[in-house]
């Protein structure tokens, strides 16, 4: 009962009050809504977009630094090319022809070479030489030379054996340390391989690389090796920096010895949510939520050739901070804004209720019966639509009148000419049917034949207003209008079908033949006294099962410079246009010259097969 009384209450104020003040109200407070909701957005959309940009501006500069890290791979490189290009070894592993004492001697000089190569290249952990040359050479003291058997059976040797270098993973040394290495191959002067160089690196090897490396980011970083595991981890500890330096250090040189990993319990990351999250071969950054610490931008950069990365965590509220800042004083802009949208909104509401208390007034007059009575053009879109409705609403009801009746009209005649169109179809059957029998009667067969293929060509061609026909069905339209040719034209015709069975019962647009053959007809003259006319379709192997028509013919071929978008004839311009229409541009007509004489023409249509695929290329869904 409370909430009648109440409901009645609210509809008996809006009765009493001006449209006016209810206009005001109301567009004060959806002012007020969208306003909100506009500023909402926007913050949210700019910190959206903001974040998004430093992310990647973060990722980039994180980038940066896995390539700067990872700059020694050129050294490495670099070393493994010199050896290999080395002409003073090159000439010790040529081993043809010497004798036992040579070969030692000759073992020597490569080792001494290898050892040489070793102290001038810095972050290097071993030099080794794989080699079959010294096989017969007694070892008398160590050295880093061994047979080719040692490495042959390493997962990574095959695919050596298919490049002249490679980086190559290794088996893990005695210490525990993962191992990579760099193989070279090396030739002799004859082009056979004549020796392997591999460079190993140890993981403390390229931990120390990113010693010197300025972290100019804030948050943690971590290095993380080709399986995952954080072999490092780097951050800021001071402003100043020097302390984080300095421990870089004394963490890459701990590594280094012991060969431990470097897993940090306060991190939000570890190495199973690396191996979860990152991708391989591709850099990205991810939002992480849940923490103690807050939600953590995490960013990985983009492997180097050791497939190794940087792995950055970065608090979101230390990104965010500046965009709290910007987000109070867009806070302050939106409540200027609504204060002011408030003022404007009552005197806007004042000069549009001004119009329509004149369209009411001349609506009054309307009622009385003056028709003459005129409203005067508003300002605004809204009110000039009712006062031009208002004022041609008299004149607009009398061409309505007369555009019904226009209607009706039309209507009936298009019944009539339908009626029409479907009587003379059916006359002309029964006309030809009559001529047949009639030339029957007088022994013309020749006048009969002719009669029963005319007939056979209006029937198809009419197809009861069908656009499309079975394959049989052109076939019989195009025969029907070669035979009656045959029987004009002084000159023979001699016309073959190829036809895939598989396609006699598909669906091709009528009357795709005819114009063809017409004008190998009428324009072929072949020069031998008979046309050859053949038509072979078959359908085309690949992924869209179509099927392909061609047309050839022995006449004189075409005009030159001939262009089917600039030909004048009907018939091939309508195929080609009807083709596209119901089908799509990937389909049509192309016409060209044969090396042999004539014209070839070359039709391409989709495989329809029932009358389900057909309506759905005639509604436009395929």
């Amino acid at each position: 009962m409370g909430k009648g009384r109440w409901s009645s209450f609210i509809n008996q104020k809006l009765q009493q009050s001006k449209l006016s003040t209810l206009m005001v109200t109301c567009f004060i407070a959806f002012n007020l809504l969208l306003v909100s909701v506009v500023v909402w957005l926007a913050y949210q959309s700019f910190s959206a977009v903001t974040f998004a940009e430093i992310s990647k501006a973060r990722l980039a500069l994180l980038n940066e630094s896995t390539r700067r890290g990872f700059d020694f791979i050129t050294g490495v490189t670099g070393t493994a090319y010199a050896l290999a290009s080395n002409r003073e070894l090159s000439s010790l592993l040529e081993t043809a022809d010497t004798g036992r004492l040579a070969q030692i001697h000759q073992r020597r000089e490569v080792s001494r070479i290898l050892d040489h190569t070793m102290v001038v290249s810095e972050g290097i952990t071993s030099i080794e030489l794989y080699t079959d040359v010294f096989n017969e050479v007694t070892v008398t003291m160590a050295d880093r030379i061994f047979p080719v058997d040692t490495i042959a059976h390493d997962s990574w040797f095959a695919t050596l054996e298919k490049a002249d270098a490679a980086w190559v993973p290794l088996r893990e040394n005695e210490s525990g340390q993962s191992l990579v290495g760099y193989a070279q191959r090396i030739f002799d002067s004859r082009g056979g391989t004549v020796a392997y160089v591999l460079i190993r690196l140890s993981r403390a090897d390229i931990v120390r690389r990113f010693a010197d490396v300025p972290m100019v980011l804030d948050g943690k970083v971590l290095l993380v090796d080709t399986a995952g595991n954080v072999v490092m981890q780097m951050g800021r500890v001071d402003p100043a920096g020097e302390k984080e330096r300095a421990d870089i250090r004394n963490e890459a040189s701990t590594i280094q010895e012991t060969g431990e990993t470097v897993n940090s319990s306060s991190s939000i990351i570890d190495s199973a949510w690396i191996q979860e999250h990152v991708q391989p071969g591709a850099d990205g950054y991810e939002v992480v939520s849940g923490q103690p610490g807050g939600a953590q931008l995490v960013l990985y950069s983009r492997p180097a050739m050791l497939q190794w990365r940087l792995v950055q965590t970065i608090p979101v509220y230390t990104l965010l901070s500046p965009l709290r800042q910007a987000g109070w004083q867009i806070l302050g802009i939106a409540v200027l804004g609504l204060l002011c949208s408030a003022v404007l909104a009552y005197l806007f509401v004042r000069q549009i209720i001004r119009p329509l208390r004149q369209l009411i007034k001349r609506m009054r007059q309307l009622e009385k019966g003056d028709f003459d009575t005129r409203v005067q053009l508003s300002f605004t879109e809204e009110y000039a639509h009712l006062a031009y409705g208002f004022n041609h609403m008299a004149s607009q009801l009398t061409t309505l009148m007369e555009q019904v009746k226009d209607e009706s009209r039309a209507k009936r005649e298009a019944q009539t000419g339908l009626l029409e169109a479907q009587i003379k179809p059916h006359f002309l059957y029964n006309t030809l049917d009559m001529i047949h029998w009639r030339a029957l009667d007088y022994e013309a067969k020749d006048i009969s034949r002719m009669i029963v293929q005319l007939s056979k060509l209006l029937r198809i061609g009419l197809s009861g207003g069908r656009l499309f026909i079975r394959v049989r069905d052109e076939l019989e339209h195009a025969r029907c209008y070669v035979n009656i040719q045959s029987e004009r034209l002084p000159f023979s015709i001699q016309y073959q079908e190829q036809i895939d069975p598989h396609i006699r019962s598909c669906y091709i647009p009528k009357i795709i033949l005819q114009p063809f053959i017409e004008n190998a007809v009428m324009h072929g003259h072949p020069e031998e006294g008979t046309l050859r006319i053949q038509v072979h379709m078959h359908e085309e192997v690949g992924p869209h099962e179509d099927i392909v028509i061609r047309i050839t013919d022995n006449g004189r071929g075409l005009p030159e410079g001939w262009k089917l978008e600039e030909t004048c004839g009907i018939g091939v311009r309508n195929v080609h246009q009807r083709i596209q229409l119901y089908c799509g541009k990937r389909y049509g007509v192309q016409l060209s010259d044969r090396e042999s004489g004539g014209v070839e023409v070359t039709i391409t249509l989709p495989r329809i097969e029932t009358d389900e695929q057909l309506n759905l290329w005639l509604d436009g869904e395929k």
